[in-house]
């Protein structure tokens, strides 16, 4: 009972943190970013909202069925010491040929069952499914993540954990809804090792090793070419470090613009950290990053 007190006072100051109740849903026109509640100050009355637009249909990969259980590959074969990271693709972003919104629908729906025919040799009671990403095609703000955990692997669908509600909260927070913008990680399969050897015990997620890193990269690169967001949000120092090639830790690059392809980075907390570590500090470094990546994205 206690546990579930704190767990509901959380998502309480959650929602006042994030002022979610305050701030409109991205309409037809640009979003109109407003500070949270417990951090803003008092604002003049705003104009009423434009009519809005007729929803669009987002990209929502399909959910094929988990594959039988099978054995977890030996640890061996899981944890190589090392791994070459490939290169990303050379050349900006925005000179490459202009693709209409069903061209980029297709292309993601032919990247999805790519991935899928591939990882299907890597799938095991440990990985269930890819989990491809979601959102808009022609999302102006793409949030990448470093990859699945045990939720996602059961839904097929990038951060729909504890982890996953916070960050709905902090799109929503700058004006947005969930399916307005595209959601990835690093890695397209869950990460994971069961703590009394295979089928014993229970699941724990790890980081990704080098070599599922260097494997799930690429379908990454291709995302972004395809959906070509104005900005790309990471979400804690691996997504950062992967997409960007940086060395420095997120404590020192949050805040600061970094450069993928052409395409403004911005850097931030992963939201399973702003969890861990919730306080009125690390709340204000979100809101203030997300802040940012809105204003460059309109």
């Amino acid at each position: 009972m206690a546990d579930a007190g704190r767990a509901a006072r959380q998502w309480l100051q959650t929602d006042q943190a994030f002022g979610v109740e305050e701030v409109p849903v991205r309409k037809a026109g640009r979003p109109v970013p407003r500070p949270p509640a417990s951090l803003a100050v008092p604002q003049r009355p705003q104009a009423a909202a434009p009519a809005q637009a007729p929803a669009r249909a987002p990209f929502v990969p399909s959910k094929p069925a988990p594959a039988p259980a099978r054995p977890a590959p030996p640890l061996a074969a899981k944890s190589p010491a090392k791994a070459v990271l490939p290169p990303a693709p050379a050349g900006l972003i925005s000179a490459l040929p202009a693709l209409t919104r069903d061209e980029k629908m297709a292309a993601l729906d032919a990247l999805r069952r790519q991935i899928e025919a591939q990882s299907a040799p890597l799938l095991s009671d440990v990985c269930t499914r890819v989990v491809f990403g979601e959102g808009d095609p022609d999302a102006a703000i793409m949030f990448v993540g470093e990859g699945p955990g045990a939720e996602e692997d059961k839904t097929g669908r990038p951060f729909v954990g504890r982890s996953g509600q916070l960050l709905d909260k902090m799109i929503t927070a700058i004006g947005y809804k969930r399916e307005q913008v595209f959601i990835a990680n690093v890695v397209k399969l869950r990460c994971a090792e069961w703590t009394e050897g295979p089928g014993q015990g229970r699941l724990q997620d790890r980081p990704p090793n080098p070599e599922e890193v260097a494997r799930g990269i690429p379908y990454l690169h291709r995302q972004i070419e395809i959906i070509r967001p104005k900005v790309v949000v990471t979400l804690g120092a691996p997504a950062v470090k992967h997409l960007t090639g940086t060395t420095e830790g997120v404590m020192k690059l949050r805040g600061k613009w970094l450069e993928y392809r052409g395409i403004p980075v911005m850097p931030t907390y992963h939201p399973s950290f702003v969890l861990r570590a919730y306080t009125e500090e690390n709340r204000r470094n979100v809101w203030s990053d997300l802040k940012e990546a809105a204003r460059k994205a309109t």
